[in-house]
């Protein structure tokens, strides 16, 4: 990412209408709790512990989302 290029934000589904990342556009997430999500082939995220897995509706349903440049 170059620095003229923004990150993106994703606010909760009640304040933005948003839609689902492109699947070819997959980004490494995090959440107002500060744990980062990744992106599987199976078109769900998990944090880097494996801990935790949701699909993008889920994710954005529950937290603000800020892409990780």
């Amino acid at each position: 990412m170059t620095t003229t290029e923004t990150v993106r934000v994703w606010l909760v589904a009640g304040l933005s209408t948003t839609d689902n990342p492109a699947p070819v556009d997959r980004p490494v997430l995090r959440d107002d709790l500060m744990r980062c999500w990744y992106p599987d082939v199976d078109g769900r995220w998990h944090t880097a512990d494996g801990r935790h897995h949701a699909t993008w509706t889920e994710l954005h349903t529950r937290y603000d989302l800020v892409e990780v440049a």
